[in-house]
């Protein structure tokens, strides 16, 4: 079964938005809806979002889900 995950296209640029914003990441993950310590370790490249967490930071950032993320499929049962 195929797993999909959500990853950040690159880091600059999603720390681009937030600096462009003008957020921090306190604020970004109060707009999100999540806390200030995912937030950076979205920007670090230490975690991905969830994809409800994804959509809630482009809200936050008024931008489109592929301006920062995209999806990739992982089939599992391969990986073993």
């Amino acid at each position: 079964m195929a797993n999909r995950t959500v990853y950040i296209k690159d880091l600059n640029i999603f720390i681009e938005k937030i600096v462009t914003a003008g957020l921090t990441y306190r604020e970004l993950a109060r707009r999100a809806k999540s806390n200030p310590t995912s937030i950076t370790l979205l920007a670090k490249g230490e975690r991905n979002p969830s994809p409800k967490l994804a959509v809630n930071i482009c809200k936050a950032l008024n931008c489109k889900f592929e301006d920062i993320f995209f999806i990739k499929n992982v089939d599992k049962s391969k990986l073993k």
